[in-house]
């Protein structure tokens, strides 16, 4: 495994610097296979729990902003710590998880991590953590101002808009609740979409 040296300078480019110790140590305490990855259209990160000779594993988007990238981390370490204490016992996303994700989300108080804005949204966003950061709207507006390039998400656009997501091209359409009916163009299948979702208008 690397050094501390080693990890704290490859892992320096992609989360705040005050986060960089306390990331590092997880990393050696729990002997953590880090890979940083291209960009998935349907993850930010993943973990893997210890099996066929490997420990465990964590992969995460390596085009993240810095704010995004340490949210999706601690997400996944929350799966890690959970795996350890109950296995495979306990819903994915349960109580259980929720709980170790605002233990380690702790260890960052008293750290000035995140900007205001982030900050703000982020301490709403812990009280009932949801399987993905993704699905709270508010959190990923202000994630979304950090992000390296500029991109166009599924809410910015008006109703009626073709776009183009995973080369599919789609109409956007009314919004539920939650979440915006989108219709395929060329078969006009209905689906869901997340308005966080990024897009490219036509």
């Amino acid at each position: 495994m690397a050094t501390t040296e080693q990890l704290s300078e490859i892992i320096r480019h992609y989360i705040p610097e005050e986060a960089s110790p306390i990331v590092v140590n997880w990393i050696q305490e729990h002997k953590i296979a880090l890979t940083i990855t291209q960009s998935r259209k349907s993850v930010f990160g993943d973990y893997h729990w210890p099996h066929d000779g490997k420990g465990h594993r964590i992969s995460v988007n390596g085009d993240l902003n810095p704010y995004a990238f340490l949210i999706t981390f601690v997400h996944e370490m929350a799966h890690l710590t959970s795996w350890e204490r109950y296995r495979n016992t306990v819903a994915s996303h349960g109580k259980e998880w929720k709980h170790e994700f605002k233990i380690l989300m702790d260890e960052f108080s008293g750290r000035k991590i995140f900007p205001v804005e982030i900050h703000t949204a982020f301490k709403q966003h812990l009280i009932a953590p949801s399987y993905s950061h993704c699905e709270d709207p508010k959190l990923m507006r202000a994630l979304r101002k950090y992000d390296r390039e500029a991109v166009t998400v599924l809410e910015e656009l008006p109703e009626g808009c073709l776009f183009r997501f995973n080369n599919v091209i789609l109409r956007k359409g009314k919004k539920l609740r939650k979440r915006f009916i989108c219709y395929e163009a060329n078969t006009n299948r209905m689906l869901l979409f997340n308005p966080q979702a990024p897009v490219k208008k036509i």
